[in-house]
């Protein structure tokens, strides 16, 4: 179908759809009315079988009350002869048109048969029996004509109504054929028209398609297809026509990339060393004012630390110049009153308990100094290349063994998985060991904490440690299964003072400190991911390669 519109060609296959339909259709109407035909004949036969059983039955009848009749002479035995008699020229009436000569017979027979009956009864009733026995025989002789008849006719209507019904079931059989191989014909014939109206409509517009993609994806050499649909020549010829103007849009482009070249080249050298300078600006900016705020909390922290020594050495001595003053006022404190005996040793334990807070908060207080001393330190230090895992593993031992120092029943699995490279990363070992012991020692309490929470029994506590490669950089992973942290404090974990700790326990200054050396000095970052109650996990990512402003701030 060339050069024919897509709506020309659904025409044409709707139309064809529909003679292939309407033929059909007819074929299998003539078809029905060829079986209804042949029913109606069948049944025709049948209704002459029933009327030739029923003449059978009602000539029985008649023979009998006709041979009744004339032996004994009854009127009601004559009465049922002619009732069975008009029966029986009732049903040789219907029966008449499958043979007429044979029924013309049957009827002659019939008559001569009651005639010969009657003539009988007339003999028997003037007493000459011997008469009437002969006219018995002779009417009996046409009875055994009659029922021959009758047998034969019941035959033959027999036979033609079977050859009937078998006929009528080879044309229905037929017929059912020839609708299934017409109706598989018809359908094979719409579909291949149907395919081949398709096919020349789909396959122009998927080479259409493809070119629209091919042009959408850049590729603006792709030819376009030759097409016989006047509608897919009509967007062959619009696509063609965006085509050429893409094409055209792009040289434009490139002529004003390459006049642009020279100036953004010449642009980026200032921008590049104006942002060096900036850089450079800015970093002796930044450590000026952290040298100096180093110097100032330096200065304070030192100026806090002696009168913080003296109320932590006095109040120590004068818990134990209590306990001296207990034991000698013993006997005199025993030899009062119960009443001022318990006041006095309500005084005692108050003041006992008071010195021993202020023993305790001070030397939390001297903790904070500490580490308010260690983070105004300068934490720099000489940059070199080291194998990060033997560096992972020699802190993790430092710190298991520092923990065991402190407390002997302290014990922890730890699981080691090293996979980074054996390829030497440049850092500044010192401060590297420094976080790696902040975040050892922050697993080994959360995992100490949560056996005492659910009982050394029912819980292992374990820390996993894990390094590897990552797109240039190096990551060291420290996963416990200790408490946990709340989510609304991840956020400031790594705020200075800030700790999740009880009172006394932590400065909070560990993960700061941390964070400052990871970020600020090694241009790297560390994550956290915790869900209460089941686990903690730090993430330090160190990159192989820093930046000049990174560098410069750890030099």
């Amino acid at each position: 179908m060339p050069n024919f519109s897509i709506r020309l060609r659904l025409i044409f296959l709707s139309a064809l759809l529909l003679a292939i339909l309407a033929g059909s259709s007819a074929l299998l109407i003539r078809e029905l009315a060829r079986d209804s035909q042949s029913l109606t004949e069948e049944a025709s036969l049948v209704s002459v079988v029933r009327n030739a059983n029923s003449a059978s039955k009602h000539f029985g009848d008649l023979k009998y009350w006709a041979i009744d009749s004339a032996v004994t002479q009854l009127a009601g035995s004559q009465q049922a002869a002619d009732g069975a008699k008009a029966a029986l020229e009732s049903d040789l009436k219907a029966i008449s048109a499958v043979d007429p000569a044979v029924v013309e017979a049957i009827g002659g027979e019939v008559y001569t048969m009651t005639d010969l009956a009657r003539q009988a009864g007339v003999a028997y009733s003037s007493d000459d029996s011997a008469a009437g026995n002969a006219l018995l025989a002779q009417a009996k002789s046409h009875i055994l004509s009659i029922d021959d008849h009758l047998d034969k006719i019941v035959d033959r209507v027999e036979q033609q109504a079977v050859r009937r019904r078998d006929m009528s079931t080879r044309q229905a059989e037929l017929a059912v054929k020839l609708a299934i191989v017409g109706g598989i014909g018809a359908l094979v014939i719409a579909l291949g028209f149907t395919a081949l109206t398709v096919h020349s409509i789909t396959v122009p517009l998927k080479q259409l398609d493809r070119s629209i993609a091919s042009i959408t994806r850049g590729e603006l050499n792709v030819a376009m297809p030759p097409s016989g649909v006047p509608e897919i020549a009509a967007m062959t010829g619009t696509l063609g026509m965006l085509r050429d103007s893409l094409i055209e849009r792009d040289r434009l482009e490139r002529d004003r990339q390459r006049a642009e070249l020279e100036t953004r080249a010449a642009r980026d050298t200032a921008e590049a060393a104006l942002h060096d300078l900036k850089a450079a600006q800015a970093n002796l900016i930044q450590a000026e004012k952290m040298a100096s705020l180093g110097q100032l909390t330096a200065g304070i922290a030192h100026e806090i630390k002696n009168p913080l020594n003296f109320v932590n050495n006095f109040a120590g001595l004068s818990i134990e110049l209590l306990d001296e003053l207990k034991t000698a006022a013993s006997p005199t404190i025993d030899a009062l009153d119960d009443n001022r005996r318990g006041e006095m040793e309500e005084t005692l334990g108050t003041l006992t308990r008071n010195l021993t807070k202020i023993v305790e908060h001070g030397q939390r207080a001297d903790g904070i100094v500490k580490s308010m001393l260690a983070h105004s330190r300068d934490t720099s230090g000489e940059r070199r290349r080291v194998d990060i895992n033997a560096l992972v593993e020699e802190s993790l031992n430092l710190a298991y063994h520092g923990a065991r120092a402190q407390d002997r029943n302290f014990n922890i699995t730890l699981e080691r998985d090293y996979k980074a490279a054996t390829k030497p990363i440049e850092l500044v070992p010192q401060n590297i060991t420094r976080v790696l012991l902040n975040l050892f020692a922050n697993g080994f309490y959360a995992a100490h904490k949560q056996r005492e929470k659910l009982g050394a029994t029912t819980f292992e506590p374990t820390l996993w440690v894990t390094t590897r490669e990552c797109d240039g950089a190096v990551e060291i992973a420290v996963r416990d299964n200790g408490i946990g942290i709340a989510s609304e404090d991840r956020d400031k974990l790594f705020q200075p003072f800030f700790t999740t700790k009880p009172s006394g326990e932590g400065t909070g200054l560990g993960l700061s400190i941390s964070y400052d050396i990871v970020s600020q000095e090694h241009g790297g970052a560390i994550s956290v991911d915790s869900r209460l109650g089941e686990f903690t996990e730090f993430t330090v990512t160190l990159p192989r390669s820093i930046s000049r402003a990174t560098r410069g701030k750890s030099q």
